[in-house]
């Protein structure tokens, strides 16, 4: 399929989520059958163990551990959608999919395309999030994110948002994202669901996005003085647009990695700017949700819609959406 690269699949763009996209038995299907998805999860899985102190896998894929059941703790999660995400990843690459020609990053999952790029070495990388997790994990706890599909103009009008949040994101001009202490956001959803307004918790225990992960800055700075990345091999997208997150100033240095960290996440307009100067861009969601997908249609035209596709969701049919996913770029070419 690698040799199908015509321009009727160029640029092709892999997407990859941050937190809140990940779920208990996430990538299960794959892990048990595919080879190279195993091999990628356990070559991790070994890393992270010595630094979490217990198998991600084996939390990961516990039978007990049903999808329903959130998954939020920050020094788990951090790892555990890095590694399914890299390696679902290197899995569409030995499945000879087009490979890509831009990586597409929100919020954490700018480090996973980050180590698909080759700043670091994959393990390096994975290190790097786990020592932000545990940070994150130590100081910050407490913290929830909200999503809200209504008008971004009433988080300025609508009274409930001065109920203790903040603004934490903006995937379309109906979708944003909000982030708070937790009895605040809880108090907010309530105010939320009487308004009859649509909107999700997210499976978070820290408030990313927000000035609640501020006190830990200046330890984040140093935890990172040492890190050396080097230039990416495959252009990184950033969704950190307000942050300087695509001028290349900086890029991958750890004033930057907070930025990306801090700042809120701005989706859409990042993806805004890539399509205008890419019409004709081919997106591939590499989260094990397909959010990804999802929100990029709200982003592009209908007649683009066809040109966005989830490879993994939340239902478990990994096989099936890897071979539909594979269909609908063959119907592209």
């Amino acid at each position: 399929m690698a040799g199908l690269l015509t321009e009727q699949l160029k640029p092709m763009v892999w997407m990859f989520s941050g937190q809140g996209a990940q779920y208990f038995q996430m990538g299960r299907a794959l892990y048990n059958t595919n080879e190279t998805f195993r091999f990628w999860m356990d070559r991790l899985d070994q890393a992270a163990a010595n630094y979490v102190g217990q198998s991600i896998v084996e939390m990961l894929y516990d039978e007990k551990q049903p999808k329903s059941q959130p998954f939020e703790q920050t020094l788990y999660t951090h790892p555990a959608l890095f590694m399914v995400q890299y390696s679902l990843a290197k899995t569409l690459l030995a499945e000879n999919f087009p490979p890509p020609d831009y990586l597409f990053g929100a919020s954490l999952g700018e480090f996973v395309a980050a180590a698909l790029a080759d700043v670091a070495e994959v393990e390096v990388m994975l290190f790097d999030i786990i020592k932000q997790a545990r940070l994150f994990d130590s100081h910050c706890n407490g913290g929830a994110m909200l999503v809200v599909l209504d008008d971004i103009d009433s988080f300025q009008t609508n009274p409930v948002f001065a109920m203790g949040c903040e603004l934490a994101g903006i995937n379309f001009d109906r979708c944003f994202v909000v982030s708070g202490l937790r009895r605040n956001i809880l108090q907010i959803a309530g105010h939320l669901k009487q308004q009859d307004i649509t909107h999700q918790l997210l499976p978070v225990s820290v408030a990313f996005h927000s000035s609640l992960v501020d006190g830990v800055r200046e330890t984040f700075g140093k935890m990172f003085a040492g890190s050396v990345y080097r230039p990416a091999k495959i252009p990184v997208v950033s969704c950190a647009v307000s942050a300087g997150g695509n001028d290349g100033n900086e890029r991958f240095s750890p004033a930057y990695w907070w930025r990306v960290i801090r700042q809120p996440i701005e989706f859409g307009q990042a993806l805004a700017q890539f399509k205008h100067n890419h019409p004709q861009a081919v997106y591939l969601d590499i989260g094990p949700s397909g959010n990804m997908a999802a929100l990029a249609k709200y982003n592009l035209p209908e007649s683009r819609h066809n040109r966005t596709m989830p490879v993994m969701t939340p239902f478990g049919n990994d096989h099936e959406s890897i071979e539909s996913a594979r269909g609908r770029l063959l119907a592209l070419v």
